[in-house]
């Protein structure tokens, strides 16, 4: 997962089961070593994204806790339903629905596309936001396989 690209996005879109893909895309970041910030639309989310990770699979540990609890200083993954503006991360899995204010203090962004109308509405108006600040954007079409 690492890049050599500063200030790269990633649009995964087309994804079947968007949750459970972010699921797993948390846990590739992990395995690669890098720290990550899931940034996710509410408490309610935030609390089911916590909960698909503990049970992602017996056999795979993703260490993560909510921004701001004690043990969060000690692990790699952090969740949160608001994204403080002196916050920077290595890197975000937008899971939000939000624009981040000032991306440019993460070195990637990762982005979540559904195959519904509103998420690729949604997601268009991103990537030109994104485009027009000058970012490298990467896009992953998963319905390809």
């Amino acid at each position: 997962m690492t890049s050599s690209d500063p200030n790269r996005i990633d649009f995964y879109t087309r994804v079947a089961d968007p949750r459970q893909f972010a699921c797993r895309l948390a846990a590739r970041v992990y395995r690669s070593g890098e720290r990550l910030l899931v940034w996710l639309p509410d408490a309610a989310a935030l609390e089911g994204f916590s909960h698909r990770l503990w049970s992602l699979e017996d056999t795979l540990f993703v260490p993560h806790a909510p921004l701001g609890s004690p043990e969060a200083d000690d692990t790699p993954i952090w969740l949160t339903d608001s994204l403080p503006d002196n916050l920077s991360h290595p890197v975000l899995l937008n899971l939000s629905g939000r624009m981040p204010a000032r991306p440019a203090r993460f070195l990637r962004i990762l982005e979540i596309v559904g195959s519904d109308t509103d998420s690729m509405a949604r997601a268009r108006d991103h990537y030109r936001a994104y485009r027009e600040q000058g970012f490298s954007i990467e896009h992953h079409d998963m319905s390809q396989g």
